[in-house]
């Protein structure tokens, strides 16, 4: 079996093997994997962290042996913490950028291996707190970051990658897709019972209760507000029916279920 790793600042995780397929998700610096399925230049693969699945262009990637990938998930993680920072390939006195959410693997940013290469972080790094408070402050640092379907980084996010992202920082994995993470946590029966860092499922404001599906998700900053990828990550207004946009004075999202991480 085969394992490889993301050793670019992003890959493209597609939905099936061409690049004319849809974004379904990105591989962040550090981000390890299982290969499953192997298509002439792509390659099927499950993600590490959160096992999803998805085709990443080979030349995107580095393949790693059974061994390698072993000694990596043993080693203590260090998590990015600034949106944007520069990282260090010293080995090939080089640098690229990383966003916030990247994984670098030891216990000393300033000097670390991955297969031979000796890297550089000086940035700040992630605050392993699992404190609410903390997960919205991770959150906040994607404000204003424009959405993309599929995208993990603040060049681009979609909505449940932002609350991802933002627990990732603090020491906590959650699933990729909002359908899934509704699953995790307790449940808030009421707004007013809500705190700051538990997270919004919402439907479309449009559909039927019969036919609704999760198509949304959020995190609350207080009782009142909440942040979410939406046009771009902002804070918007939200009560008992959901999210009222302020720029367009208009409920856009209909609030079916809080949870607590």
């Amino acid at each position: 079996m085969n394992y490889g790793i993301c050793l670019n600042s992003i890959a493209t995780l597609r939905e099936e093997a061409s690049h004319k397929s849809q974004i379904v998700s990105q591989l962040l610096f550090g981000d390890i994997f299982e290969v499953l399925e192997k298509d002439e230049e792509w390659l099927k693969v499950k993600m590490h962290f959160d096992k999803y699945e998805g085709w990443v262009s080979e030349n995107q990637v580095s393949i790693i042996n059974e061994e390698d990938y072993k000694q990596l998930i043993s080693n203590p993680v260090i998590i990015s913490g600034d949106i944007i920072q520069v990282l260090t390939d010293i080995t090939n006195e080089s640098s690229f950028l990383v966003s916030a959410g990247s994984t670098m693997y030891g216990v000393d940013p300033e000097r670390f291996s991955i297969l031979g290469n000796d890297y550089k972080y000086s940035g700040n790094l992630s605050i392993v707190d699992k404190s609410a408070a903390q997960a919205v402050n991770n959150a906040l640092l994607f404000l204003n970051a424009p959405y993309l379907w599929g995208g993990r980084s603040a060049l681009g996010i979609d909505c449940s990658a932002l609350v991802q992202l933002a627990y990732k920082m603090t020491g906590i994995n959650l699933p990729r897709d909002s359908a899934e993470q509704v699953n995790l946590g307790f449940p808030v029966h009421l707004i007013d019972e809500a705190q700051a860092g538990d997270l919004c499922f919402f439907d479309d404001f449009t559909e039927s209760e019969e036919e609704s599906i999760i198509t949304h998700v959020g995190m609350l900053v207080d009782k009142n507000h909440i942040i979410h990828a939406h046009g771009k990550v902002k804070v918007d207004l939200i009560d008992h029916n959901g999210i009222f946009s302020k720029e367009l004075k208009k409920y856009t999202h209909r609030l079916r279920i809080i949870k607590r991480v």
